[in-house]
């Protein structure tokens, strides 16, 4: 038997000793908050902010958002939340209570009133764009423009 073939199996053996041991390490239990965490879970709505501001500017921020914060961020910026969507359901949609996983995103650049559709409210031009977006059907919850970021949010 010549030295390639005995070092084969070797190499097939270590090589498996090595996948498993980093798999047992991926798919392990986890300790502590991800660091990635907040920006992973938005991921889906990424595409979505950027074409919103036009692939224009800087992204700075991105994190979950709970309904009162969102609310809360809109109020500080002088714009009043939307009131909640009550009706009746459809019968391809129908009415879920609460507030779906959602997004701020939040992008630092030059937008002139007018230039990213459906901000609130429309005619102000500002730095920033923050963006709420719904994570499991990527849409648009709200657009706020400014040129002030309120307290909580960075940039």
């Amino acid at each position: 038997m010549t030295a390639s073939r005995r070092w084969r199996p070797a190499a097939v053996v270590a090589g498996l000793v090595i996948a498993c041991s980093l798999t047992a390490a991926c798919s392990g239990p986890r300790s502590g908050a991800s660091a990635t965490g907040e920006v992973s879970g938005c991921a889906a709505v990424l595409p979505l902010a950027r074409s919103i501001v036009h692939d224009e500017g800087t992204l700075t921020e991105v994190r979950r958002i709970s309904r009162s914060d969102a609310d809360a961020l809109s109020r500080e910026l002088g714009v009043a939340p939307p009131r909640s969507r009550t009706g009746l359901p459809s019968p391809h949609r129908p009415v879920r209570p609460g507030w779906p996983h959602a997004c701020l995103v939040v992008y630092r650049g030059n937008y002139p009133a007018g230039t990213i559709a459906g901000a609130s409210p429309p005619a102000v031009a500002g730095r920033y764009a923050l963006i709420v977006l719904r994570v499991r059907h990527p849409s648009v919850e709200r657009i706020l423009v400014t040129d002030h970021l309120p307290p909580g949010v960075h940039s």
